[in-house]
């Protein structure tokens, strides 16, 4: 008896102990059970998605920047970017080796990216077709390709400065690209479906997609063969003259489309390139004698003379605490309005200068859109530089109605001669002619700044007929066209030091170079402006620019189909609005 009690009482304190363990254990499953299915069940359903649910982005794309005649001048093209999953390559190193010689890379820090840990990796961006086909036929476990697209240029460095550039994720970063960015961008999508564990989609299964949107295509008033061949007549131009560089411009006047705007700069080996900067909307001069077609258009819209009017020019003046000279001596001669401007007479020029008054020749300036920007928009755009009246000198009247002491840029000043071939209205610059959107509906912006009236017609005609002779008998003869009748102004100008003054430590000075000017000077339908920076070979205008102009306007007048004028379309229009003398 006394034997059995301790038996059978640790025979049922192990039973206890069993019971309470399967107790436990019973919990510990419904505290689990309850875990998973009430606190758990987002993360497991997460977990199953991530190894059911395959998603890829779908790629928008960026719209296309065409010419005037829907000629690409930036669009996508469909390229490839290789990619590996490093879990399923055994051997990098060996990897590597097979994929460096295509993709022309070196081994090992290809090798590198596979050895990281995760499974996807890029190896290399912007592969092209022919690259992306090769690397396929190599047929290696955990590497492939995906489809990525590549911005192209087809006028290449010829409209770069026009056009801009994208970056590697096709963001806008200078030019229209980067101007209109939010127009040309386009909006990925993505697709998401539901996939065996072998690669094969579940029939029925979850399928959601995101549409991509393709970026608008802009289509600009640029002509894409003529942005070249200018291109090709500035850096040529730059290079007879052993210039510094220049800027070209080709546009309607009519309409204010620019057809055409380029700029050539030197490199560090001193090689003539197209330039990556706009110079043409960036840099502001001064533009010497070309200004003189501003001052008497405001002259002859005053009603203080008509082109015949007369007066007594010596050769020289003193103004201020400054004299100014002719660039030849000659005898005080009995100038008119017309011979002032053709043998372009800076004398002459300040004293009828001096009749207008400072703030009649800043008022018709500004009216011109000098110290303002041309509503273009393009980054960098300078306004140029004309100083308020109430902070002009004491020669400030004399320096600027000559073109000095007052800077503007290229597209500024071709804008003023426009607004002399338009017959006295100012239309402002346009690049961008419409905007097509995915959906193909077409678009056309407003501008930003309204025409408006700056002189007269009668005085536009006037001054039209004055810069024909220019062209004819005076200091552009360089810049005539054979058969059509051409009208424009010269400029050489000193170019002021960055320290202050015009001349070098030596004495030297360096100069600008312009002819800006329109055809046919009867009936305007191109204007074309050349301004070349530092010209070395040989300083005038008339000499170092005028050539470059006649060569362009022959090109663009013969792909434009512009015909020549009836003879004697200029003294048509002036016996019209002189009443039949066509001297004025």
């Amino acid at each position: 008896m006394g034997g059995a009690g301790p038996r059978g009482y640790r025979s049922g304190g192990r039973r206890a102990v069993l019971v309470l363990a399967m107790l436990a254990m019973a919990g510990t499953l419904v505290s689990r059970t309850f875990e998973l299915q009430f606190r758990e069940d987002e993360r497991i359903l997460e977990w199953a998605r991530d190894h059911r649910l395959q998603e890829s982005a779908v790629m928008g794309v960026r719209g296309d920047i065409l010419d005037r005649s829907g000629e690409p001048l930036a669009t996508s093209v469909e390229w490839s970017a290789v990619y590996a999953d490093p879990l399923m390559i055994d051997n990098p190193f060996a990897v590597a080796s097979a994929l460096a010689p295509i993709l022309g890379a070196e081994a090992e820090p290809l090798a590198q990216k596979m050895s990281v840990p995760g499974r996807f990796v890029y190896l290399q961006h912007q592969v092209s077709p022919e690259q992306a086909t090769a690397v396929r036929e190599l047929d290696l476990a955990g590497v492939g390709t995906v489809p990525e697209l590549r911005r192209e240029y087809p006028l290449g460095d010829f409209a770069v400065e026009i056009v801009g550039s994208v970056s590697t994720d096709h963001k806008g970063i200078s030019g229209i690209e980067l101007l209109h960015d939010d127009v040309l961008a386009a909006r990925d999508g993505s697709e998401v479906r539901e996939m065996y564990p072998g690669g094969r989609s579940v029939p029925g299964g979850v399928s959601e997609s995101v549409l991509a949107v393709d970026g608008a295509d802009l289509r600009l008033t640029v002509d894409g063969l003529l942005q070249f061949e200018a291109a090709r007549i500035l850096a040529d131009q730059v290079r007879e003259t052993d210039a510094a560089g220049g800027v070209i411009i080709l546009a309607r006047p009519a309409t204010g489309e620019i057809l055409a705007m380029s700029t050539a700069t030197r490199d560090e080996s001193g090689e003539v390139v197209t330039g990556a900067e706009n110079k043409a909307v960036t840099w502001a001069f001064e533009p010497g004698s070309a200004i003189k077609g501003l001052t008497f258009s405001a002259v002859l819209d005053a009603g203080l003379a008509t082109p015949a009017t007369t007066s007594a020019v010596p050769d020289r003046l003193v103004v201020h605490d400054s004299e100014f000279t002719d660039y030849t001596p000659h005898p005080v001669l009995d100038y008119s309005v017309r011979d002032i401007v053709v043998e372009s007479s800076n004398i002459g020029t300040i004293l009828w200068g001096e009749r207008l008054g400072a703030t009649g020749l800043d008022n018709y300036l500004r009216r011109f859109g000098l110290g303002a920007r041309s509503g273009l928009g393009l980054y960098g755009e300078s306004a140029g530089l004309l100083p308020t009246v109430t902070n002009w000198s004491g020669t400030s009247l004399a320096t600027i109605s000559i073109g000095q002491g007052v800077s503007l840029t290229a597209l500024q000043l071709l804008q003023a001669f426009n607004t002399i071939a338009n017959d006295g209205v100012y239309v402002p610059a346009r690049i961008v002619a419409d905007v097509t959107g995915p959906e193909g509906a077409v678009t056309s912006p407003d501008p930003v700044i309204e025409p408006r009236r700056v002189v007269s017609s009668t005085a536009a005609i006037h001054m039209r007929r004055i810069l024909g002779e220019v062209v004819e008998s005076g200091t552009g003869r360089r810049a005539a066209v054979e058969g059509y009748e051409v009208a424009g102004k010269t400029g050489t100008a000193r170019k002021p030091r960055p320290g202050g003054g015009y001349a070098d430590a030596a004495g030297n000075y360096s100069y600008v170079a312009t002819f800006v000017g329109f055809l046919p000077a009867s009936d305007p339908e191109l204007s074309l402006i050349v301004v070349i920076d530092e010209p070395t070979a040989t300083i005038f205008g008339g000499s170092a620019a005028a050539p470059a102009f006649a060569e362009l306007a022959q090109i663009a007048v013969r792909r434009l189909k512009i015909p020549p004028p009836a003879a004697g379309g200029n003294e048509l229009i002036l016996a019209a609005v002189t009443g039949g003398d066509p001297r004025g």
